[in-house]
């Protein structure tokens, strides 16, 4: 695995957030941004340019700046509700056996509710989610602490994912916004 590059700010006018790029070698096309307490942090390829991060954080900065507004006037918009949902699913569901690392609400992803990485104890959740009833949050939730105990779809996966109670509503109300966006195209 590379190593990462050192960190480096971009300098900032007073009238917007401070910005952080972290380069790394595996990343190879995509630039991502999202907020870590009161900055931004840009996650870019080693060989993207200075000033064309600047361009990125110039175009992405509205978005997250819109985001950060929203999330402070719905607190279940915030990472911290997130934390606290998967706390008490795993709770109430997986006998405490699992707690993530970290787990957060994420843009760029359009096609998957959310993801998981057992290896790092990360879960990120689509904000596609965001507004859903919260039986259906706390599935998809769910079903991402079971990938901390179980990485596959295999059977002992489903036993565990069968442990919340919702699961066949959750996922009808899913496959519903599936066929909505679909009659949108």
């Amino acid at each position: 695995m590379p190593a990462e590059t050192p960190r480096e700010w971009l300098t900032t006018d007073p009238s917007r957030p401070d910005v952080e790029i972290r380069r790394s070698g595996r990343r190879k096309k995509t630039v991502a941004a999202r907020w870590e307490g009161e900055h931004i942090v840009l996650l870019a390829p080693r060989t993207l340019s200075r000033d064309l991060a600047e361009q990125y954080v110039s175009r992405l900065l509205p978005r997250l700046m819109e985001d950060r507004r929203r999330s402070e006037n719905d607190p279940s918009r915030t990472d911290a509700y997130l934390a606290e949902r998967a706390e008490h699913l795993a709770a109430a569901h997986l006998n405490r056996r699992v707690k993530p690392r970290e787990i957060r609400w994420v843009t760029n992803q359009n096609t998957r509710w959310g993801s998981t990485t057992p290896s790092t104890g990360t879960i990120r959740i689509s904000h596609h989610l965001q507004g859903v009833p919260e039986y259906v949050l706390d599935y998809v939730i769910h079903h991402e602490l079971c990938h901390l105990i179980e990485s596959s779809h295999d059977a002992r996966f489903k036993r565990l994912e069968a442990q919340y109670p919702e699961v066949e509503r959750a996922k009808s109300f899913l496959d519903g916004m599936i066929f909505a966006r679909s009659e949108q195209k």
